[in-house]
């Protein structure tokens, strides 16, 4: 299994908003990845991105793994991480006005196996490549997105909107938060792409699956994504993070 983490501030943005995190647990046998986009300016943002990850590594490197071996430990012990995080970002936000109206998105993915359980708050994403074909795993909350089921406007139409960073759920700006969880696979032949919406705005689930599948190690193909992103004007921040559990031209040596 190969894994690759790339964050940038892309070519706009003078701060990075965007945090990442990669743990290992019991010599790597689980794994914890993890995508915070930040919002509400400077200060806001990047201390609640900071935060997100910063605790989940803490609670992770407490974690019962016994707990994180079952698919229902593992939604279990996800949701009731984020509720904590999600009232510490509200009480830092409480205590410091700089902070005040600060929140994250959040793309967690714990994985032990081929096995995977995901939790998603946001706009950022989780897509899957496999031998069934690409897929975005997870759902927007968003107001496009929104716009985007009820046939209003496009995908494409989304990826523009004036009104597409406006999201419907994140942490830390609400008392309660209800994180999507979702168990999946992933098995050999197959890839997990973890990214904020500095990529999925500017690049295309078409564009997105031929440079996940493409040529080089995942190294590589992660600097293609967010080179693409930033090609495209860059406008946010980029953060990616590739899980390729497929085996390559040249793996075994």
């Amino acid at each position: 299994m190969e894994v690759a983490v790339r964050t940038h501030v892309g070519m706009k943005r003078r701060i990075n908003e965007d945090r990442t995190g990669l743990f290992t647990r019991e010599g790597g046998r689980f794994l914890l990845a993890v995508v915070a986009d930040g919002m509400g300016g400077h200060n806001g943002g990047d201390t609640a991105s900071r935060m997100a990850v910063e605790g989940l590594e803490k609670e992770f490197g407490k974690a019962d793994m016994t707990v994180l071996g079952t698919a229902d430990g593992r939604a279990e012990w996800l949701t009731g991480v984020t509720e904590r995080l999600n009232r510490a970002l509200l009480d830092h936000a409480q205590s410091n006005e700089e902070c005040r109206g600060m929140g994250t998105t959040l793309e967690a993915a714990v994985i032990t196996g081929i096995d995977v359980t995901l939790c998603h708050i946001g706009d950022s994403r989780t897509y899957r490549l496999s031998p069934d074909g690409f897929e975005q795993v997870t759902k927007d909350h968003s107001l496009v997105n929104l716009l985007v089921e009820s046939g209003e406007i496009t995908e494409e139409e989304a990826r523009v909107h004036p009104k597409r960073n406006f999201i419907m759920k994140a942490l830390g700006t609400d008392d309660r938060v209800e994180p999507d969880i979702i168990p999946i696979r992933l098995p050999e032949g197959s890839a997990l792409l973890l990214c904020s919406d500095g990529l999925s705005n500017k690049l295309g689930a078409e564009e997105i699956a031929e440079t996940v599948n493409g040529a080089g190690t995942a190294d590589d193909r992660a600097d293609a994504l967010v080179d693409l992103a930033n090609q495209r004007g860059g406008e946010d921040n980029i953060s990616v993070i590739l899980i390729d559990n497929s085996v390559r031209e040249g793996d075994a040596g």
